[in-house]
C-alpha cells in the first residue's frame, strides 16, 4: 500500500479488500458514520471513499441510508454491528491513527470549514482544533497553512485565523477561472477515460431524471463527484486538476442549499449532466467541454441564488472550533 495515497484512497483500499475477500458481506448496509466509527476516522474521507466504491461498483447507493454491498438485485440483510465483524486493517491505516498527520485530517478540517463559510465569518482556535482532532500543534500549523494556500483562510489584524464569508464576489471569481480551465481540462482527459465508466455514470444520471424530484443529497453527491471528481481527476497534469478543485466553490453552496431545503428539483442540472456525457460516451472532447462550459454558467447562476437563500437561515451547527464573529 502506497505511502503517498490520499486518506481516503486508503480508506477505499481497505473497504474493498474486506468486500472482495467476504469479511463484508454483499447485503451488508453501510453508513459513513458507521464505517468512520468502526476504523477510528472522520466521515468526510469516509464518505469519498464509499463514492469510489459505488463508482467501482462494489457498492450501491440506498436513499437516505447510505450504501449497501453489493449489484442492484442482492437484498440489503439487517444492519450488521461492524465492530463485531473481524476485518483486515492495514499496519498503515492503525499507524496513522497513532500517529496522526497533517493528511489525515485536513479533509475532515476543510469540509468543516467549507460547510460554514456560506453563512459568516468564523474564527479558528487553534488550540480547539488541536483538542477536537487530538493532534499536536505542528499538525495544526501544517492544515492551517495549506488552508491558506488554497485561499479558504485569511489572518486578521490580531493574526487570527478566519475563515469565510463565502460572497456572490468570490463565486464570481472562482466561476471565472473555473470556466477557463475546467472545460479544456476535461476534453484532455476524455481520451483518458473508460467506456464502461463513463456508461456507468451517465446511467446514474438517467436514474435520477427517471426517480423524478426525490433526489436525496447523498445522490446528488455522487453525481457531482463523478462529472467535476472522477472524470476531471483523470486528466495527467496534477496541477490543473488542484487547482481546478480549489475554485469548486459552487459544489459547496449547493451542497448546503440541498441540506437545508430538502429535496428540491436539480432537473436543468441533471440535464446538463446528462448532455456532457453524452458527448464523452461517443469520444467528443471538443463536445464535452462545450457542454461542460454551458451547465457551469446555468449552475453559476442558481448558486448565487442559493447563496442568497442560505443568508436567511440560522447559524448552522459547526465544529466546536470555529466561533462565529459575524
Amino acid at each position: 500500500m502506497s505511502v503517498n495515497k490520499p486518506y481516503y484512497q486508503i480508506i477505499r483500499d481497505v473497504l474493498a479488500a474486506n468486500i472482495l475477500s467476504g469479511r463484508m458481506p454483499a447485503g451488508l448496509r453501510l453508513s459513513a458514520s458507521a464505517v468512520a466509527d468502526r476504523l477510528g476516522v472522520s466521515r468526510p474521507p469516509v464518505k469519498r471513499a464509499l463514492q469510489l466504491l459505488e463508482r467501482e461498483n462494489l457498492v450501491r447507493p440506498l436513499p437516505d441510508q447510505g450504501y449497501v454491498i453489493g449489484r442492484d438485485g442482492e437484498a440489503p440483510t439487517s444492519r450488521l454491528n461492524l465492530h463485531k465483524l473481524e476485518l483486515e486493517l492495514p499496519e498503515r491505516l492503525a499507524t496513522s491513527l497513532v500517529q496522526p498527520s497533517w493528511e489525515r485530517i485536513f479533509e475532515g478540517v476543510e469540509q468543516d470549514i467549507l460547510s460554514c463559510m456560506p453563512f459568516g465569518a468564523y474564527q479558528i482556535s487553534e488550540a480547539g482544533l488541536g483538542d477536537h482532532f487530538k493532534v499536536s500543534r505542528t499538525v495544526i500549523r501544517d492544515v492551517l497553512s495549506r488552508m491558506h494556500a488554497r485561499g479558504l483562510i485569511h489572518k486578521d489584524r490580531s493574526s487570527h485565523w478566519i475563515a469565510g464569508p463565502l460572497s456572490a464576489r468570490m463565486l464570481d471569481e472562482a466561476h471565472e477561472i473555473r470556466r477557463l480551465l475546467e472545460p479544456n481540462a476535461l476534453s484532455a482527459a476524455t481520451a483518458l477515460l473508460e467506456p464502461a465508466e463513463l456508461a456507468a455514470m451517465r446511467k446514474r444520471v438517467r436514474a435520477a431524471l427517471d426517480s423524478g424530484s426525490k433526489i436525496s443529497q447523498e445522490t446528488i453527491d455522487v453525481l457531482e463527484g463523478d462529472l467535476h471528481g472522477a472524470c476531471i481527476e483523470k486528466v495527467r497534469n496534477r496541477r490543473l486538476a488542484n487547482t481546478i478543485r480549489d475554485v469548486q466553490l459552487s459544489l459547496v453552496v449547493n451542497r448546503q442549499f440541498g441540506i437545508y431545503i430538502g429535496f428540491h428539483d436539480e432537473t436543468a442540472m441533471l440535464m446538463e449532466h446528462r448532455l456532457v456525457f453524452d458527448h464523452l460516451i461517443i469520444g467528443d472532447g471538443q463536445g464535452a467541454s462545450a457542454a461542460l462550459r454551458h451547465h457551469l454558467d446555468a449552475d453559476h447562476e442558481r448558486t448565487r441564488a442559493r447563496l442568497k437563500v442560505l443568508s436567511v437561515f440560522s447559524e448552522p451547527e459547526t465544529a466546536p472550533y470555529l466561533i462565529r464573529i459575524h
